[in-house]
């Protein structure tokens, strides 16, 4: 049997899963704020390491505050691979700037001072707090030290090896995970990390960068400082579909395409054992996950799953009718508080639970919000049965024996 614990992270992500069989594999999907590592992952993670086990990998699914800053607090108080003060970790899976393909542009030679100086502004902004946190210890700055890539390269972790240390994406298909276990990437598309490369290029030249020095660890922190900032995903469909109108519509009328280059950018996996299989779609395009899973329905690829982490905290721009008509589970995960951009959507959940089923929908959220609510009272259209679970933030078992 798999279980999975969905952590109290504010309007982000972090999550654990774990085989229940001692000798089982175990991963960290994302951690959250700072404080999330602080107050929800620590103490697990702790436990793991007395019992002498490991974590076989630990996913950051892309470059985002509420994903990857717990991540960052975990790994600076863990120390070095080799003498891990918390836990032993395998492996990390990671895009950086140093994973993505080179740019044509690139080139090794000095910077210049006044590039270097703008590349340090970016650190010294360090990534953004919780909404929920205004502990100054709870920034994250390259002051510390204290990007992602850094602490990885300084820590001698695994990094991405089990590609070459290249891009985790759909082009390098599936990998083993513990006996019998598996995991496939699902996404991103190559091409989404060329988009974030060079959207963050020209971010870079909009504040200034006059150089074509692409390489060494000063662009490795700022690529992660800037890029967690990026929050155009919300400007698009807000602009013409207030959310409380939006709320009343269907989701095929609400529907449309997140265009963030962070979201589109986002790791996502199946994960898939002898007796259990589990999605986590990150921040992940719908429309790029639709395609990964029709690509290989005809392999005999599962589009029943025993849980599904839905894409971007339930958001009704990466989660669509067409998808949601490919792939069902008995558990569906949403982690939000609902504090930001008003996550998760009413449509998404009531696509979700309107559709014909003979088993029943079980929809764990992380905290109790607003639209958790609504739906604990909605009827089914289909009549399909279904369970609300507010603040389900302990351990969920799936699979069979």
């Amino acid at each position: 049997m798999l279980q999975v614990k969905m952590f109290a992270a504010s309007n982000g992500d972090a999550f654990l899963l774990k085989d229940e069989n001692p000798d089982g594999f175990a991963v960290l999907i994302d951690g959250g704020f700072a404080s999330t590592f602080r107050n929800e992952i620590r103490s697990e993670l702790v436990a793991m390491g007395r019992e002498g086990r490991a974590l076989d990998l630990v996913i950051a699914t892309h470059i985002d505050a509420d994903h990857i800053s717990g991540l960052i607090k975990f790994f600076g108080e863990n120390g070095s691979a080799k003498a891990p003060r918390i836990v032993k970790v395998e492996q990390v899976w990671h895009n950086s700037l140093r994973s993505i393909p080179t740019h044509p542009n690139r080139t090794s030679r000095a910077l210049s001072d006044d590039d270097a100086r703008l590349l340090d502004d970016i650190c010294r902004r360090g990534f953004a707090l919780s909404n929920e946190s205004s502990r100054p210890d709870e920034e994250i700055g390259a002051r510390q030290g204290s990007s992602l890539a850094s602490l990885l390269l300084k820590g001698g972790y695994g990094w991405n090896e089990s590609v070459g240390r290249r891009a985790i994406d759909t082009s390098v298909g599936e990998f083993a995970l513990g006996p019998g276990a598996r995991i496939t990437v699902l996404g991103p598309k190559p091409e989404r990390l060329g988009e974030l490369r060079d959207r963050w290029i020209a971010e870079l030249q909009r504040y200034g960068l006059i150089g074509n020095v692409l390489e060494g660890e000063r662009f490795d922190d700022a690529f992660e400082f800037l890029s967690a900032t990026d929050k155009a995903s919300m400007r698009t469909a807000f602009a013409e579909i207030g959310h409380s109108q939006s709320s009343e519509k269907s989701l095929g009328e609400a529907y449309v395409p997140d265009d963030s280059v962070n979201n589109g950018s986002s790791i996502a996996v199946s994960i898939e054992t002898p007796t259990s299989n589990m999605l986590f779609l990150g921040d992940s395009w719908a429309q790029d996950i639709e395609e990964a899973i029709e690509k290989r329905a005809h392999e005999g690829f599962p589009l029943v799953f025993d849980a599904i982490k839905i894409s971007h905290h339930g958001s009704m721009r990466n989660t669509s009718c067409r998808l949601l008509g490919l792939i069902d589970s008995a558990i569906y995960l949403i982690s939000t508080n609902g504090a930001k951009h008003g996550h998760p959507d009413l449509p998404v959940l009531r696509e979700i639970v309107d559709r014909p089923s003979a088993f029943v929908r079980h929809l764990h959220f992380s905290y109790s919000t607003p639209e958790s609510q609504q739906l604990a009272i909605y009827k089914s259209k289909s009549g399909a049965a279904f369970v609300v679970h507010e603040n389900s933030n302990g351990w969920i078992r799936f699979g069979t024996e």
